[in-house]
């Protein structure tokens, strides 16, 4: 088994950071964050009946994908998307729906209730009928699509998208799922080819110490705040372009991920 694998792409999106570019002088200190929200996204690469059906979760999810993707050919990637709870608003609409007198349902909203619906609308958007995977693992979401991710690229031998993604939601489940206190999204490019790549990845391995902090107080109490942002300790390792072994918080085992910008 390799002990690396190599970035080639990368998304963000969450209040104050609209993408890299964005996060990365955040993360470097150039630039104060924020908190701003999300400007509004809909994608332009789905066909218009497509794109109007699509979710909030899709466009959150294609927001981080495309830029991941930039102007590759995406039809030849394959792809792994986690989300804790998927489109948690629309969960909850259809959840008080059903428990009124007339329980009638939108079509629309019950396809983008559905977990694989924003795989299934990068599939249709990007043409791809390689092997795309949807996973839910709660907070732990960031590390277990990582590890899916490095296994489906070890099977695959071509590039990997890995897209994790929640909202912050409102009504009832919003309520019962306290731990997800931010929306936040992001998005890695991944290919065994170092060629043009901007980072080694290492393999997770597990490990007992403390996770990695962010420095910056309010990026930090992201992290904590949603499983996809257990990630911006390996974002900021990479704006910092030094070698780095950030330890990743996961409720399945806290992992270590060796990242050598290059």
């Amino acid at each position: 088994m390799t002990n690396s694998v190599y970035l080639h792409g990368l998304g963000i999106a969450a209040p104050g950071l609209e993408d890299w570019p964005t996060a990365r002088a955040v993360l470097q200190g150039q630039a104060c964050y924020t908190g701003e929200p999300l400007t509004p996204f809909r994608t332009r690469r789905l066909p218009r009946n497509e794109s109007r059906r699509a979710g909030a979760a899709v466009h959150l999810a294609f927001r981080v994908a495309e830029q991941a993707v930039a102007e590759r050919d995406a039809s030849q990637f394959a792809a792994v998307f986690s989300s804790s709870a998927g489109d948690i608003d629309i969960a909850d609409q259809l959840c008080s729906a059903v428990n009124a007198p007339e329980r009638a349902i939108s079509p629309t909203r019950f396809h983008n209730s559905v977990h694989n619906a924003p795989a299934g609308y990068w599939s249709i958007a990007t043409g791809s009928r390689e092997p795309m995977t949807s996973l839910s693992a709660g907070p732990g979401g960031f590390t277990v699509a990582l590890q899916e991710s490095w296994g489906l690229l070890l099977a695959h031998r071509a590039p990997v998208l890995l897209v994790c993604y929640d909202m912050d939601g409102h009504g009832m489940l919003a309520e019962a799922r306290r731990d997800i206190g931010a929306t936040f999204a992001m998005a890695w490019l991944l290919d065994s080819d170092a060629t043009g790549a901007l980072a080694r990845i290492g393999r997770p391995e597990p490990s007992h110490c403390v996770p990695t902090p962010v420095s910056i107080p309010a990026l930090e109490s992201l992290r904590v705040a949603n499983a996809g942002a257990r990630s911006l300790p390996l974002f900021a390792a990479l704006a910092e372009a030094v070698p780095s072994t950030p330890v990743i918080e996961s409720e399945q085992g806290r992992c270590q991920v060796p990242v050598t910008p290059l």
